[in-house]
């Protein structure tokens, strides 16, 4: 079986767990309850894309001013506005409730910047885009399809409550190439953060749940580990 061309995430662990990284062009969910590590996994992705493998790449904040992202990389030694200095980083802050301006604006800035990564965090603020679920999963699945014309690999954030069933996949993961789970979890006497992956088209994938170390430089997985033999 030949495999797929990959975009390597650059997180330590992270790529050994997908087989090489995200295929090319795909649309990925990352979905976790608060303190999970998905909007530090998500700006790892895009630093070490230009740092690692010369890959612009673009963020849209749905929610987290541009100030408050770059202070957030600062916490890892991640010279983002350095970066955003020379256009192979862009942070835009969307603050409109229009689904095709925000297609639009997307489109725009990886033109603008050649971007090869793109990174929507929350997703979940799609939810207010639309009356109906119907027409969200339509409208996400148009976007996914231009970013793969366009050459783009895509992560969008979804915040989840872990302790509610119902609430443990959203919307955006029916259209998805790939869902990617962090678990915030407490065991015994303390909260252990551990990451697994649900599912990725065209890739054979771990189907162990391994733990996560925040480090000084960023998220690093623990792949050769299981959760419960790290914890024991």
């Amino acid at each position: 079986m030949v495999l797929p061309p990959r975009t390597k995430t650059g997180v330590p662990g992270l790529d050994d767990i997908l087989n090489g990284g995200i295929p090319k062009n795909n649309l990925v969910v990352v979905s976790g309850d608060p303190g999970s590590g998905k909007t530090g996994l998500c700006l790892e992705f895009l630093y070490y894309g230009v740092v690692k493998y010369n890959e612009p790449g673009v963020y849209i904040s749905l929610e987290e001013s541009e100030e408050e992202i770059i202070g957030f990389g600062e916490l890892f030694g991640w010279d983002v506005k350095s970066l955003m200095e020379k256009n192979l980083i862009s942070i835009v802050t969307v603050e409109l409730y229009d689904f095709d301006k925000l297609k639009n604006t997307i489109e725009d800035e990886i033109s603008r910047l050649k971007a090869k990564r793109l990174v929507i965090d929350p997703g979940v603020v799609f939810r207010l885009y639309f009356d109906r679920e119907l027409d969200a999963r339509k409208r996400i699945l148009s976007l996914g399809r231009m970013l793969k014309r366009i050459g783009c690999t895509a992560i969008i954030t979804n915040e989840i409550s872990l302790e509610k069933a119902s609430s443990l996949f959203g919307l955006e993961e029916y259209v998805a190439d790939g869902v990617i789970l962090l678990y915030h979890t407490k065991l015994e006497d303390r909260f252990i953060r551990s990451i697994g992956i649900l599912k990725m088209r065209g890739t054979k994938i771990s189907e162990k749940l391994h733990p996560i170390r925040i480090t000084k430089d960023g998220l690093k997985i623990l792949s050769k580990q299981e959760l419960f033999e790290e914890v024991k």
